[in-house]
């Protein structure tokens, strides 16, 4: 059984208590398991990440991400991502794959921002806090973790 992490935003408690209540045996669980209904307070904030010939895949990429970031990144590999920002998410999505377990992280970065067009960019100091949870596809006939359900949100008051 997975220890519950302390989590500073409410919203990803709840989603953490959402991926538990579907565990079975003390396992993660599977891709199944979830309805996109039943997800609807978390579904902005959501990714869907897959491994894929050896690569992370954005299956969902939430619109919240969509909107705060002006990029989408749903079909896309994270290696389509700034290399240093690459780097540490392939670790943290290998750790959940490898390992089956929840890693919870928060961390402070200056982001980059632009409007659609192109025209105008600047950058943002912020922190946010995540949790990257294990889930099995057994659909395609495998039990290991190959998909890895993300939830972030800013911390408030951490935003500039």
């Amino acid at each position: 059984m997975t220890a519950t992490p302390e989590f500073k935003e409410p919203k990803l408690a709840e989603l953490f208590a959402f991926w538990r209540a579907r565990q079975r045996w003390g396992r993660y669980p599977d891709r199944a398991d979830f309805d996109p209904v039943d997800m609807r307070a978390w579904l902005g904030h959501l990714m869907l990440v897959e491994l894929a010939e050896g690569r992370w895949i954005y299956r969902l990429y939430g619109t919240y991400f969509v909107e705060t970031f002006r990029r989408e990144m749903t079909g896309k590999a994270i290696d389509e991502l700034p290399p240093e920002q690459a780097k540490l998410l392939q670790e943290e999505y290998d750790r959940v794959r490898i390992e089956a377990v929840p890693v919870v992280r928060t961390y402070s970065a200056l982001f980059e921002f632009g409007t659609l067009d192109g025209r105008k960019s600047w950058q943002l100091d912020q922190t946010w806090e995540r949790v990257s949870l294990p889930l099995s596809d057994r659909s395609k006939g495998d039990d290991s973790v190959r998909l890895v359900l993300v939830g972030a949100y800013i911390v408030e008051g951490h935003e500039s």
